[in-house]
């Protein structure tokens, strides 16, 4: 009886699948309870199932209070005896502060539910309409960043090029860029992932409307000098850039982030040029070419 009773209290050991990069990496052991980081989950789901989240605690919240009015002796007036639909249909309009005026309260039953009803949507609306503030208020940037990476000769150098875009065109000053390889490594006969800064040339741009392209110089120095193609795939070799700036429109600070694995690396290719100039001096930037690219000569 009392292994009985020990199993019983002993918790299932969560199992959680999470995307990281173009891998499924599987976690056990952390305990999730749902309303311990509920304002994160809502943050962080989609907005479907944020919408619909909400409607079914909306619905949930009036069943449970239709039923209790739906228990008591005719506590509502002009609801027919029995009715739990207009229990029901009272319950939204108490819970909404509507009140159309046909249905109320008519003993001290049916006032002290909706006085508890009335409390509780107040609790209800607040947290609701603070969640779907802070939705729409969180800031973005939105970033353009290119399906693929490129390795090619620059300035009689190997250099890993990235190319990114602002589709809003506003100014996003101050902008800073990072770059990071993670990767297998071996040491002492114990497989870990290493974390690797790749330094950039041009890490800063005081304005970045347009389009910007990164450049890593592939040296010596650097953790991706000698590797080949069939290297950067023995190791699953990962990237992940991270854009930050302020947002002039939003008094903002902003931040987009970007991954790409080995397979998205592309050797002796360079951008296609998506900037052109006409005879009066008109610039021109054909974002369709963005993502193409073409054999480095």
């Amino acid at each position: 009886m009392v292994n009985m009773a020990a199993r019983k209290n002993e918790r299932r050991p969560r199992t959680t699948t999470v995307r990281v990069g173009d891998r499924d990496a599987v976690s056990r052991g952390l305990e999730k309870r749902f309303f311990d980081d509920f304002s994160h989950r809502s943050m962080t789901t989609s907005w479907p199932r944020f919408v619909m989240g909400a409607a079914v605690v909306f619905l949930l919240l009036n069943a449970i209070f239709a039923f209790v009015y739906w228990l008591g002796d005719d506590p509502v007036a002009n609801v027919p005896q029995g009715s739990y639909i207009y229990d029901l249909y009272f319950s939204i309009e108490t819970i909404s502060t509507v009140g159309y005026g046909d249905l109320h309260p008519q003993t001290h039953y049916g006032h002290i539910v909706a006085s508890v009803e009335m409390f509780t949507g107040l609790f209800y609306a607040g947290v609701l309409t603070g969640l779907i503030f802070a939705r729409f208020s969180r800031p973005r940037a939105r970033v353009l960043f290119a399906d693929k990476m490129v390795v090619t000769n620059h300035e009689g150098h190997r250099t890993l090029m990235i190319r990114m875009a602002n589709e809003r065109q506003n100014t996003i000053s101050n902008a800073s860029a990072k770059l990071w390889i993670i990767r297998a490594a071996n040491e002492d006969g114990r497989y870990f992932r290493a974390i690797y800064e790749l330094p950039l040339l041009r890490r800063e741009s005081p304005v970045f409307m347009l389009s910007w392209t990164i450049f890593h110089r592939i040296d010596e120095s650097s953790p991706m000098f000698n590797l080949t193609s069939e290297d950067f795939a023995r190791l699953n070799a990962a990237f992940v850039i991270i854009i930050d700036g302020f947002d002039e429109s939003s008094a903002q600070i902003v931040r987009a982030r970007r991954g790409y694995t080995h397979a998205d690396l592309r050797f002796d290719e360079r951008y296609v040029d998506i900037l052109s100039s006409s005879e009066d001096g008109e610039l021109t930037l054909d974002y369709r070419k963005f993502h193409h690219t073409e054999p480095s000569l």
